[in-house]
């Protein structure tokens, strides 16, 4: 099944293993559909983009991610 288009994007580099490691539990945790995908929420909201995000419940994201 065809997923529906996120719009422009672009690319960043790769993280090390443990940082990676501990954004897997973090996306599971938080219900995240991928790594990928929660890190662009937490991105968007970091740089004041709040219109961006697609998965993360915005009320319950601890003040220190």
């Amino acid at each position: 099944m065809a997923m529906p288009s996120k719009g422009d994007r672009g690319r960043l580099g790769r993280v090390p293993t443990a940082v990676y490691s501990d954004l897997e539990k973090l996306a599971e945790k938080a219900g995240a559909s991928s790594v990928s995908q929660y890190v662009s929420d937490l991105l968007s909201l970091h740089t004041g983009h709040p219109e961006l995000v697609r998965e993360l419940d915005q009320g319950v994201l601890p003040l220190s991610a």
